[in-house]
């Protein structure tokens, strides 16, 4: 028979492959049927199962971005339906994520620069004034 310290470690390890699967707290919590504020206690106390945890997050989170990169470059085939019947497939790519992943790969290059094109200092406040006709500022 296990003993309680097994059990423990093989439900640990259940978590960290569902958070590395999923890289969400709440939802590996609920495929390993812990506790989600088990989870967080374990990682408060065991510094050896915070590591894992980062670390597992770090897979989950390079797996969605390697979804992100599918979607934006590759598509998706959304159906396309006509008078309520299905009659193909268009394929659909995203540019909203394409930009994302640009600006986190090479935010050098493509980082909103609206402080610079008004000629404000990157440490400085950009004030807007906004005048309103017949409204005066006393």
């Amino acid at each position: 028979m296990a003993s309680r310290t097994d059990r423990s470690a093989k439900k640990r390890q259940a978590f960290l492959a569902a958070l590395a699967e999923t890289a969400n707290v709440l939802k590996s919590s609920e495929l390993t049927k812990i506790a989600r504020r088990t989870a967080y206690d374990w990682r408060a106390a065991d510094p050896d199962f915070a590591d894992a945890w980062e670390r597992a997050l770090d897979i989950g989170a390079d797996a969605l971005e390697d979804e992100a990169v599918r979607r934006a470059v590759e598509g998706v085939d959304e159906p396309v339906f006509y008078q309520g019947e299905a009659v193909g497939v268009v394929r659909k790519y995203s540019d909203t994520l394409l930009i994302f992943l640009l600006k986190g790969r090479r935010p050098e290059k493509y980082r909103d620069r609206l402080p610079h094109a008004i000629g404000v200092p990157d440490d400085g406040p950009v004030i807007f004034k906004v005048t309103i006709p017949g409204v005066t500022d006393e």
